[in-house]
């Protein structure tokens, strides 16, 4: 068989031009999956319509109703998200045959974009960690180090992606778990602004951080993944000045050292950098209640309640528990949410809500139209939660964007990426960004 396309985009204009089939792709997709053969945990369901629906796109196509750049494209979910007639399990045991009423919105949108959804991904177990262990797939894999971890929670969809099981993938991030995959596996991951693309038919985890995002193998391919579930990226000049939070730096050499050539590399092109004062004590991320633990249980118990086919899923957290069906390592961490469930809510917001007032006026005294920092302080070297630090809960608790790209590779090939953080009105600041280093990284 052919060597795959490189992109989305390469994809697209293969197809546009005739010179592969939507049919083709999914092959390709499929024999790189069999190849592997569960080498690295990767998947956990394949959507038994695929064939069905690479075959449709390729009929609408010679009839020249093709929908856009998608039609055709070989997409991987996270295994939070709704695809209707696959179960949505959350990576869990007693979830496993839990059949969602139909597919969730954005999925929806990714088809009627023409895009096939090859199947659900591996993750870590109700997305509560930054490595992705589940009782239904295990432990992803990373495929450049297989002795350490993927990054989570959304590691499946990343590690889908870079193995050529899918062209491009979709996650979810409520913390980082998109971003810190993204980064572990030199992939370009992208946070919207909470709120910008709409989350029915998706397991919540925190629903005042939880959003949905691309994970892709460049910047442009992002674009095309964001701009076909509803939500298109702004066009934006390069910014002339961003602030570079060195506070975040300083943990790992490497890293340190991946992300300066990058800024070298902005600076070079006219980017003025400027180092920021650290954040104060009472708003630094590492510290304080955290968002997941007042809201999950309540809100998982409503998606349990009114997500599912009847009779297909556990009616609560509680029953779920009782039946010993979940992963050993989440018992203490699924009884302590439970017993909390939203007494917290209202400060943690409030802290939220004053970081947000911080970065913005940080933008504004230095005159800056985005952050940076490293994506995770850590590279992955074992199978637990790697101790990347704080840096992606800036995104999630101020509910700005947030777009990582590869900054480059350590000595020993793994994969450094770098953060780019921006007010909902410079949105389009971050892709211009990450298209420089991307190019300049290649």
């Amino acid at each position: 068989m052919t060597e795959p396309p490189a992109s989305i985009a390469a994809a697209a204009a293969m197809l546009a031009r005739g010179e592969i089939t939507a049919r083709t792709l999914l092959d390709q997709a499929l024999e790189r999956l069999g190849t592997d053969r569960d080498r690295f945990h990767a998947m956990l369901a394949l959507n038994p319509r695929a064939r069905q629906d690479a075959a449709a796109a390729d009929l609408a196509r010679s009839q020249g109703t093709a929908a856009g750049p998608l039609h055709g494209i070989p997409l991987v979910l996270k295994d939070n998200i709704d695809l209707a007639g696959v179960p949505t399990t959350s990576g869990c045991r007693a979830l496993a045959g839990a059949m969602p009423r139909r597919s969730a919105r954005i999925v929806e949108r990714l088809q009627r974009a023409g895009a096939v959804i090859v199947g659900k991904t591996n993750l870590s177990e109700f997305s509560f960690e930054i490595r992705s262990r589940s009782s239904l797939g295990g432990d992803v894999l990373n495929p450049r180090a297989p002795h350490a971890s993927a990054g989570g929670s959304s590691g499946g969809t990343a590690v889908a992606v870079v193995r050529g099981y899918a062209l491009g993938g979709i996650g979810t991030d409520t913390g980082g778990s998109i971003r810190i995959p993204a980064a572990y596996n030199g992939l370009v991951g992208f946070r919207p602004a909470h709120g910008a693309l709409p989350m029915q038919g998706i397991a919540p985890l925190a629903p005042s951080t939880d959003t949905v995002g691309p994970i892709a193998r460049t910047v442009e391919d992002a674009e095309l993944l964001l701009a076909a579930m509803g939500h298109p990226a702004r066009a934006s000049a390069l910014p002339r000045r961003i602030g570079v939070m060195r506070q975040v730096f300083g943990t790992n050499a490497a890293v340190d050292d991946a992300c300066a050539t990058a800024l070298d590399r902005l600076a070079a092109a006219g980017v003025t950098l400027v180092d920021l004062p650290a954040l104060p004590a009472d708003l630094d991320p590492g510290h304080g209640d955290h968002i997941v633990d007042a809201e999950f249980a309540t809100a998982f118990d409503a998606y349990l309640a009114s997500n599912f086919l009847p009779g297909s899923a556990p009616p609560s957290l509680d029953a779920i528990v009782a039946g010993g069906a979940f992963l050993p390592d989440h018992a203490k961490a699924l009884a302590a949410r439970i017993a909390v469930r939203d007494r917290e809510t209202a400060s943690i917001l409030a802290r939220h809500r004053a970081l947000a007032d911080h970065l913005g006026s940080v933008c504004a005294a230095f005159a800056i139209d985005a952050l940076v920092y490293p994506t995770s302080q850590a590279i992955p070297d074992d199978l637990e939660n790697p101790r990347g630090g704080w840096a992606p809960e800036l995104a999630a608790r101020s509910g700005w964007p947030a777009l990582t790209v590869c900054a480059g590779f350590t000595a020993n090939g793994m994969p450094v990426g770098i953060e780019f953080l921006a007010p909902v009105a410079n949105e389009g600041a971050l892709f211009a960004l990450a298209r420089l280093v991307e190019t300049t990284a290649a």
